[in-house]
């Protein structure tokens, strides 16, 4: 007879979730994206804009989470790679800089494409990221800096995708209300 305890049910669902983010990394990180893009898109419209849930928004954020965890799975391993031989007090800052710089405009590129897409309006993609880019990037800005120094210095890296879908369930919302306006 064992002398363990049996599991809480918070460590048993972090325990199976860190075991499928081993054997599954991708999968399992875009299943994450997308419910926590699904959430933070309910939340946003029913409890902060307060209205009726409009679910066609709500399936385009959650495949936009299921579309871009992928993307940032793979650029957190190539800027391991790329930083991979600079002094660890010089890492996050490097690290930071480049996310920032090339990443972010990126990922911003292809979400307001993607949403274009989505919405049956290819041709709009161009005139979106005209007006909507810089306004976007400048707000983001003042959130995903720190998020992501944190992020680089202090978060494992296989858990680095998580913590960024955490710091983007509350990003998502705003969005989730950026793009709620744009359209009204």
């Amino acid at each position: 007879m064992s002398n363990s305890k049996p599991l809480s049910l918070t460590d048993a669902v972090t325990t199976w979730y860190m075991k499928k983010l081993k054997s599954k990394p991708v999968q399992t990180k875009a299943l994450t994206s997308a419910t926590l893009s699904f959430i933070s898109s309910v939340v946003a419209q029913k409890f902060i804009e307060k209205k009726k849930i409009n679910w066609n928004a709500v399936i385009k954020f959650t495949i936009w989470g299921l579309i871009s965890s992928p993307l940032v799975h793979y650029w957190h391993i190539i800027l391991d790679r790329l930083f991979k031989n600079i002094k660890d007090k010089y890492q996050s800052w490097g690290k930071l800089i480049v996310d920032q710089l090339v990443f972010a405009p990126f990922i911003n590129i292809a979400f307001y494409s993607v949403l274009a897409i989505l919405d049956g309006k290819p041709k709009s993609i161009l005139f979106k990221l005209y007006f909507d880019l810089f306004p976007t990037l400048k707000a983001s800005w003042k959130v995903w800096p720190l998020a992501q120094f944190i992020n680089f210095r202090f978060v494992p890296s296989h858990l680095r995708v998580l913590f960024g879908n955490l710091v983007g369930f509350c990003w998502g919302i705003y969005l989730s209300i950026l793009a709620s306006k744009k359209r009204n």
